[in-house]
């Protein structure tokens, strides 16, 4: 005799689905806790920068390091810093980890906001530079983002203005592009300034497109990964048992020089459909004859980004103090031959404010003029 099953309850019914889930994420549970008692900690940083000369370039000579691991970006400075002293440069940055002195939200109704895209030029690589006998410096001698906005500010009383530097020592600007592209919906910006150009041309095993993929698929990947320390493990272990890749050549760039120029375009075309003028500085860089042939190199990069931007209409900032042009007159102005110190980060800001009020982009803003610097130092 056949009898009918007693239908089970909307109750056991969910019970008895969620148990195979129960059971299986409970096991990720139990081998993420078993990893994280028993394996070293791998950083999110260590496990996004695996080249070599990155991970170098990521700490100083006292091995600190002010940076931790971005799923797109791949390292991004830590948040909330306070006077740390990295690499002879005093950093503070804020809860986003920008080098800004104060957060950053949706633009107030009335601010005038300036966006920087930039590399360790526009986050102010040694300026000011700290000596360990004199670590209090000028408070002039500060990255041209900086001075930009406390001359617009002076010029301006009473005006809320932010001149913002989206800039991380070595970038690129595959990073730039794909920062920007992250964040302008909710910055706002009335102008985007992009200065790029010693990274892109830097030598790499892979080019930054194929070593960062920004696409969904990819960023998502890298956060999972990044979120659990076996899975970081497994990754690491699985990778050191594949056959080791063919190196490229010495000469490959992270960035091509078509590929740089259409970085910085795109850039300019981005912020112009959120409203915004777009601003491409050409790459600074000292002289010709220090470190054969980048300085051949980095000019090409530089002329071909002037060709390009005048070809589309988009407004090019050069400043010939500090390029090889300038050679040797332009010394002074350098902390070495890639990175402006405080006299050239206050001749390029005073050359990027004549240059946004020559071309009509400060909104009504009056442009001011750049007191003299009071040198108290050689």
């Amino acid at each position: 005799m056949r009898t009918e099953a007693t239908p089970l309850s909307l109750r056991r019914r969910i019970a008895f689905l969620a148990f195979p889930f129960a059971v299986f994420f409970g096991a990720l549970a139990a081998v993420e806790a078993l990893a994280r008692a028993t394996l070293p900690p791998v950083s999110s940083l260590d496990l996004f920068v695996t080249n070599t000369e990155q991970q170098a370039q990521s700490m100083d000579r006292a091995h600190f390091r002010i940076y931790e691991g971005d799923p797109l970006l791949f390292w991004r400075p830590m948040p909330n810093l306070h006077d740390v002293v990295w690499d002879a440069t005093p950093v503070t940055t804020n809860a986003q980890g920008l080098r800004y002195d104060h957060d950053v939200g949706p633009k107030p109704k009335g601010t005038f906001r300036i966006i920087c895209a930039g590399d360790s030029v526009t986050f102010g690589f040694r300026v000011p530079r700290v000596y360990l006998r004199r670590p209090r410096e000028n408070p002039e001698w500060a990255p041209y983002p900086a001075l930009l906005e406390r001359w617009l500010r002076e010029a301006n009383p009473g005006r809320a203005i932010e001149v913002i530097p989206l800039a991380t020592p070595g970038y690129s600007s595959h990073q730039g592009l794909a920062w920007l592209r992250r964040d302008i919906s909710w910055l706002q910006p009335d102008v985007v300034t992009a200065c790029f150009g010693w990274n892109d041309m830097d030598s790499a095993d892979r080019s930054d497109a194929l070593a960062m993929k920004g696409d969904w698929l990819s960023v998502t990947q890298r956060r999972v990964l990044s979120s659990s320390q076996a899975l970081i493990h497994a990754s690491r272990w699985l990778g050191s048992r594949r056959a080791p890749a063919t190196p490229a050549p010495e000469t490959a760039c992270r960035v091509p020089r078509e590929a740089y120029v259409a970085n910085l375009l795109e850039m300019a075309r981005l912020a112009r459909r959120h409203d915004a003028a777009a601003v491409l500085i050409g790459p600074v860089y000292r002289d010709r004859v220090s470190h054969p042939p980048e300085g051949e190199i980095i000019a090409g990069y530089r002329d071909a980004l002037r060709a390009a931007a005048r070809e589309q209409g988009i407004p090019y900032l050069e400043v010939p103090e500090l390029t090889e042009a300038a050679w040797p007159g332009n010394a002074r102005l350098f902390e070495e031959h890639i990175h402006p110190n405080h006299r050239g980060q206050r001749v390029l800001a005073a050359a990027l404010l004549r240059f946004l009020r020559d071309q009509g982009l400060l909104g009504g803003l009056a442009a001011g003029t750049p007191g003299e610097p009071v040198e108290t130092q050689p």
